[in-house]
């Protein structure tokens, strides 16, 4: 039945704010029922002692299957806290003559009579009495409740009725129209009904076809006309169902007062009154032209007015159906809400018209046409990022990346570096290899990205190989691989940041102060790492390939760390060599050049030269027979290594500061030997190195008389 479900769902739509704000409403007490079948009981309503107000309880019928809620011997089906009104269901009445010969007919007559308790009354303004038939006389007696507070007064009789008039049920109208008299007929009621009886005039007469009139109290919009149910005995009955029950709408309150007149000057939702126990309730006298009154939550509340602290905050923005929002953004406030225009839109949100565009008809064509342009200009670049994403992605599996993902390092997008390192802004260092930017990441963490000019096509399937034994070298002297980005077709990689920059840098550049020790120590513990990746970094042999001053970097404290060991070559144990010549020549071993084989003896020439650089502060350049290495043997061969010693050292004075160069440059000279098999290891270059510190600590303190 269509128009008892628009009934229902009217009531359940105005309920429906609470359950954004609030669980159901509970009855008071703890014990009490909140549910008969599937009608919720809401308070002031309820089933037993202490759960309902006076005159409010109800009682559910469990003999039926769903168990009924009931009112009397009315059967309830919805209760509105609202609106203060119940969907309740009365019965069908009728009066039938069916022949049963030519001059004989059998007349059947059903009345009703319905008694409601005392805070309910018919509504007037949702129920209709309509009769259906030809030639029909259907009449309701029934007695309300006035306004007065007396019993005299409180109580007044009431008849009215309807006449249907047809030759024939061909003479009515078709099915659907208006009940104006032909086939049906309709009267609206009198406030405050709360008895009525149907009966039928006597002088009712049968009309060819219509064997049964009929007549009910129905919701407005509930009955729906049809000639059908004029034809035949109890047609309409029989479509109703053997309950023959219709929906009507009954309003209730408290009849034993009325609201208060609103103070002077105050706020009468802020009063509690009478049954209205919850704060932002309010009071309002009871409709239907009867004493009374009834509760409801204050505007941008919801809940049950009758218990307390029933009313709660709504969210008015998550029900745009009863609260429009339109072109705006809804901002939920306590008690209310606010829309505010978007952007190019005024006016008032909350009214029917919503937010409306400030730009004209013309200026909407134009921008539409600019929107077109745009959009064909978003699909070019959409596709255009679409070819990008297949490149880096084609760059990330081709650079190993599935390999890497198994292992415990940072794998950067390529978009991702691009915001690290600000679009490449601050470059620290540029070599053959490639170039160092600065960047940060995370809680202001500085980095150095490494982006190289190339890699050789060939090795690039090691790449990641490389890259997990990498990040599994770890020593306090080298510079920590933190990750790298595969979504370019040269792999970048990321290290830890070091500050002051490059041995080189602070040597021949900036030319800071550097005591002796400093010396001694930025080379022993660069030996230390080199010793390390040789030995003890992982199962295999890591060669660096690019030993330099430039390649070995100083923190705040001149701590050493070796850097760019990122484009040295792996080989296994079990290999003597590898063919990939690369290095900076000026430090390059010359048996290496020749031949192509790069060895750890290959990384401790090139130490050596470094070892040159930290004790005489010239720079290792390589032009035939003037470079720094071949100018230091000459000088040793002729006893004349003094001369080319930093004079920040030897102007001291110090017999024993020199005496420490000259061990250095012992040292040194035996890195440069031209026999492979003649060079210390690095593990041996750095106990050397640490030998000379040590006798230089000891004559430096018995020269003081200090103990080292």
């Amino acid at each position: 039945m269509p128009a008892l479900l628009r009934v229902i769902c009217y009531a359940a739509l105005l309920a429906a704010a609470v359950s954004s704000a609030s669980p159901p409403p509970q009855a008071a007490g703890p014990n009490c029922p909140t549910k008969c079948g599937d009608v919720d009981i809401l308070y002031p309503f309820g089933i037993g002692p202490g759960c309902s107000l006076p005159g409010f309880k109800l009682t559910c019928d469990t003999t039926t299957n769903p168990p009924s809620l009931l009112t009397g011997n009315v059967k309830v089906v919805n209760i509105t806290l609202e609106t203060a009104q119940m969907v309740a269901y009365t019965f069908l009445t009728y009066t039938c003559s069916f022949p049963v010969s030519k001059n004989e007919s059998i007349r059947t007559t059903k009345d009703m009579a319905l008694k409601l308790d005392s805070p309910l009354v018919l509504s007037p303004a949702d129920n209709v009495f309509t009769a259906v038939g030809c030639s029909s006389i259907a009449v309701l007696q029934g007695r309300g409740r006035g306004r007065g507070r007396s019993r005299r007064y409180n109580r007044s009789e009431y008849l009215t009725g309807c006449i249907t008039s047809c030759g024939s049920v061909n003479d009515t109208g078709e099915d659907g129209t208006p009940c104006r008299g032909h086939g049906c007929c309709e009267a609206p009621l009198t406030p405050g009904l709360s008895q009525v009886s149907l009966t039928w005039n006597k002088g009712f007469r049968r009309v060819t076809d219509n064997w049964c009139q009929y007549a009910f109290i129905a919701a407005k919009g509930w009955y729906k006309y049809s000639k059908k149910d004029l034809i035949g005995n109890k047609t309409l009955a029989d479509r109703l169902g053997p309950s023959n029950v219709i929906p009507v709408v009954l309003d209730w309150a408290i009849r034993n007062g009325s609201c208060p007149s609103t103070p002077s000057g105050g706020d009468m939702e802020s009063v509690p009154y009478g049954a209205c126990i919850s704060t932002h309730s309010n009071c309002v006298n009871a409709s239907s032209g009867t004493l009374g009154y009834f509760c409801n939550c204050s505007r941008g509340y919801a809940g049950n007015p009758y218990i307390l602290n029933g009313c709660t905050n709504i969210n008015e923005c998550e029900r745009k159906d009863l609260f429009p929002c339109s072109g705006g953004t809804c901002l939920d406030e306590i008690g209310d809400y606010e829309c505010r225009c978007h952007f190019g839109r005024r006016g008032d949100g909350k009214s029917p018209n919503g937010c409306e565009a400030i730009i004209s008809t013309t200026a909407v064509a134009v921008i539409g046409t600019i929107s077109a342009m745009a959009l064909l200009a978003v699909l070019v670049i959409f596709l255009h990022t679409k070819r990008e994403k297949r490149k880096l992605r084609d760059h990330f599996n081709k650079n190993g990346g599935q390999l890497l993902k198994s292992i415990k390092i940072e794998i950067f997008t390529k978009e991702k570096l691009d915001h690290v390192t600000e679009n490449y802004r601050y470059i620290v260092g540029k070599g053959a290899f490639g170039e160092v930017y600065k960047g940060t990441i995370g809680d202001n963490a500085r980095v150095a990205v490494k982006r190289s000019i190339a890699i050789n096509e060939d090795r690039q399937k090691d790449f990641a190989n490389e890259i997990t034994i990498q990040s599994k070298i770890s020593h306090r002297n080298l510079v920590q691989l933190l990750g790298c980005c595969l979504e370019t077709k040269v792999p970048m990689l990321v290290y830890e940041f070091v500050p002051r920059g490059s041995l080189y840098d602070v040597l021949h550049r900036k030319r800071d102060a550097l005591p002796l020790q400093t010396r001694l120590d930025i080379a022993i513990n660069s030996a230390d790492a080199l010793a390390y990746m040789h030995s003890q970094a992982s199962e295999n042999v890591v060669l660096h390939g690019d030993v330099k001053s430039g390649n070995i970097l100083l923190d705040d404290e001149f701590v050493p760390k070796v850097s760019d060991f990122g484009t040295s070559r792996l080989m296994s144990i079990d290999k003597d060599h590898t063919n990939w010549v690369i290095g900076d020549s000026s430090y390059i071993d010359p048996v290496y050049m020749k031949t192509g084989l790069l060895t750890e003896k290959s990384d401790v020439y090139s130490f050596g030269i470094v070892l040159l650089e930290i004790i005489t502060r010239k720079k290792a350049r390589y032009d035939g027979n003037n470079s720094l290495p071949i100018n230091y043997v000459k000088a040793s061969m002729d006893w004349k290594t003094k001369e080319m010693y930093d004079a920040e050292i030897v102007a001291s004075g110090l017999e024993e500061d020199v005496k420490c160069l000259e061990e250095v440059g012992l040292v040194a000279i035996q890195c440069l030997a031209d026999e492979v098999n003649e060079r210390p290891t690095m593990t041996e270059v750095g106990e050397k190195l640490k030998m000379c510190k040590y006798q230089w600590l000891q004559s430096y303190g018995q020269a003081r008389g200090i103990c080292p």
